[in-house]
């Protein structure tokens, strides 16, 4: 009959046990809280207005100008018996309004546990809504959003689309470009919105973005073989818009990769200023009241901003294919 020894046992756990005490002891626990990786991009690309409250809807007054006459009717002489009569034609543009909404939840106890340790679940958490409400911002001034039909900045259906002049060979993409020729295409779009506003001086664009690809193709390409000018630095210096006085920037977008017709890469030109083209953020993410039921917490929190206002549509054009 076999015989156990059933006094090494727990010798042998109590030492297992030793072990496992002693790594943790060892364990140093880093302070730093390693978030997610991501970011967003529309403050830097989109005119923001804030404040008005929880609203429905924004309302502009748009006016076009008319005459009974020509330009050349409106010379008068001596003879002179009919005068041309100005005309007004106004309407309305509505931009809707999106709630954004979403609360934390935890147990009282969660929550003592965690401040025994120097952690306040509530901060973490109240981190969290903040990037999703970020997020949300940031895919309704570019893309806008699926389920309510709405658009953002760089696929607005009353925006005029372009194409980019195609190479001797036929090939439309900067990848197969000489740095002339990609400015050609960047004066060319810049030109044709500056054309159709009546090349007012206060509709010269001074914002391009671009996808991720053609903007790291833009910093690593040189001019040539023997220059140390890359093409952006080329671009920049040489495009309309900066030999008219003004600054043109150009930024990468990875909302503009496949955004075009056919899945193809699009440019998106526009003129970044809160009187052509804007959004509205109504309410900006603020607390609610905090709620109490059966030993739990829970924080609401609520926003309100509207989709992209495209008040002088003529101010931006894409260019797909590039």
């Amino acid at each position: 009959m076999a015989k156990y020894n059933t006094l090494r046992a727990p010798a042998r756990l109590r030492a297992n046990d030793s072990y496992t005490f002693l790594m943790k002891e060892l364990e140093k626990v880093d302070e730093k809280i390693l978030e997610p990786l991501t970011g967003t991009d529309w403050p830097r690309d989109m005119p923001v207005i804030t404040g008005g409250g929880l609203l429905e809807s924004i309302v502009s007054v748009d006016v076009t100008y008319a005459s009974s006459g020509r330009d050349e009717d409106n010379l008068i002489f001596d003879a002179t018996n009919d005068i041309p009569v100005v005309q007004a034609d106004m309407s309305q543009s509505v931009a809707r309004c999106f709630n954004f909404a979403e609360y934390m939840s935890f147990s009282t106890l969660e929550r003592e546990k965690m401040l025994n340790v120097g952690r306040d679940p509530e901060t973490f958490l109240n981190k969290g809504i903040r990037l999703h409400c970020d997020k949300a911002i940031d895919r309704s001034v570019y893309r806008g959003f699926d389920k309510v039909h709405s658009t953002g900045l760089i696929n607005n259906r009353a925006v005029m689309r372009v194409s980019p002049t195609p190479t001797a060979g036929g090939a439309t993409a900067w990848s197969e470009k000489t740095a002339d020729q990609i400015l050609a295409d960047i004066n060319a779009i810049i030109a044709g919105i500056w054309k159709a506003c009546d090349c007012s001086s206060d509709a010269l664009p001074n914002h391009i973005l671009v996808p991720v690809e053609q903007f790291g193709l833009l910093v690593t390409r040189k001019v040539s073989d023997d220059s140390e000018r890359s093409i952006l630095t080329y671009v920049l210096e040489n495009n309309l818009t900066n030999q008219q006085g003004g600054q043109l920037v150009i930024s990468p977008c990875k909302w503009c990769s496949q955004a075009g017709a056919n899945s193809t890469d699009r440019l998106v030109c526009y003129l970044n200023d809160p009187e052509k083209i804007c959004f509205n953020l109504t309410q900006p993410l603020r607390r609610m009241e905090t709620e109490y039921a059966e030993m739990r917490i829970k924080i609401p929190y609520i926003a309100q901003f509207s989709e992209v206002r495209f008040l002088y549509p003529q101010t931006v054009r894409y260019m797909d294919g590039i």
